[in-house]
């Protein structure tokens, strides 16, 4: 019998790590899936990301449940028109697990559905920590409404243990993301160089930084901080809007007005095999994205880490940590670029976040689950 594993999609940055898992099950004969894309994927604002999906799959159940605002009353609206819609589609199309991953609000609204309808759980990228804000509590609520824990490293796996999860419901896999990067599955540097006209012999800076939504007030000028020390420096700049978090709104208006420097080109998304394109050839990372932590190591790029959103997040020796202040900044980035010692201990630092196979060992999991009451029935390990 085949069994139905729904994913759910809710930003451009999350359907990278789902996509080697979908091509894994598209290569069994005893697994199908579906994917459901809402929220920032429905939006011309952050670059109608679901046609990006669209091209991996043609099972798609797109769901517009954004709020095009970036206000905090916005957002918990979306969350509830979340629960609402999501529920109505897993009554219809009943599927036998709903996979998602991190730490995201539309992201607990699935949970709660699937919860809800009684529909197992499993959850991807538990057990991490960060300081971007509500994300770090969301995260951990949906750990303790999952079923099964999949982790990116044996710290998170026992900071999931020590929530209370039976043990036999957590596995530590690795990120998925890292199966496509390590089989060089991205744009060549060739079309990289020619299609965003980049000069590979000076330095070149890929920029993505989002709002710390504990810190939404402060938005404006940490993304001033970040632009007055990229302006100093001049390098050829690619930047990328933020994610859909509360104040998103101020940072677009910030990077915008930088467009006309020649230096500076910016986007609303860059489709993720382009993404890893220019990580491959870029000198630096920086911003507070995910990537930094997760993606840049595996590039042996330095990632230039600003403000607490990564705070407490594992990372390998490529990371400069710095505050929201344009010295610390510039100085970073002057020595990822010119430090020949940094450099060195750049290219010589591993990814903590697996080999390359995450993938092979989710879709066994996904395989060999036991789906019955007792996968259903939560309880604390204490």
């Amino acid at each position: 019998m085949v069994r139905h594993i729904c994913f759910f999609t809710g930003k451009r940055g999350g359907f990278n790590h789902l996509v080697p898992i979908l091509e894994r099950i598209n290569e069994t004969d005893d697994l199908a899936c579906s994917f459901v894309a809402a929220d920032m994927h429905m939006v011309e604002k952050f670059g109608k990301t679901i046609d990006e999906v669209k091209k991996w799959t043609e099972s798609v159940y797109a769901i517009d449940t954004m709020l095009c605002s970036d206000t905090k009353i916005a957002r918990a609206k979306s969350i509830g028109l979340g629960i609402m819609s999501f529920s109505q589609l897993l009554d219809s199309i009943q599927p036998d697990l709903v996979f998602v991953l991190g730490d995201r609000g539309e992201v607990l609204a699935m949970a709660i559905s699937a919860m809800e309808m009684n529909i197992p759980l499993v959850h991807l990228f538990g057990g991490d920590i960060s300081q971007g804000g509500v994300d770090e509590p969301v995260r951990h609520a949906i750990t303790r409404i999952a079923n099964m824990h999949l982790a990116s490293n044996e710290g998170s796996a026992e900071r999931i243990r020590k929530m209370g999860e039976e043990p036999w419901r957590i596995h530590n896999v690795g990120s998925p993301v890292l199966d496509l990067i390590c089989r060089k599955r991205f744009t060549s540097p060739e079309e990289i160089i020619h299609n965003y006209s980049l000069n590979i012999e000076k330095p070149i800076l890929l920029l993505l930084q989002h709002t710390v939504t504990w810190q939404v007030e402060d938005a404006e000028y940490q993304i001033r901080q970040t632009m007055e020390a990229v302006d100093h420096l001049g390098y050829q700049t690619i930047a990328i809007y933020p994610c859909s978090d509360p104040g998103y709104g101020v940072i677009i208006k910030v990077l915008s007005e930088y467009e006309g420097k020649p230096y500076f080109q910016l986007f609303k998304n860059i489709e993720f095999l382009d993404f890893w394109g220019l990580l491959n050839i870029a000198n630096v990372f920086i911003g507070n994205s995910s990537a930094g932590v997760m993606e840049t190591a595996s590039f042996k790029i330095p990632f230039v880490n600003i403000g607490i959103r990564q705070e407490g997040r594992l990372r390998a020796d490529n990371v400069i940590d710095v505050k929201h202040r344009k010295d610390q900044i510039i100085e970073a980035i002057q020595t990822a670029v010119n430090d020949k010692e940094f450099r060195e201990k750049v290219n010589n630092c591993v990814s903590p976040y697996g080999d390359g196979k995450t993938s092979e060992k989710i879709v066994s999991i996904l395989q060999n689950i036991e789906i019955n009451e007792n996968l259903i029935r939560k309880k604390m390990a204490y």
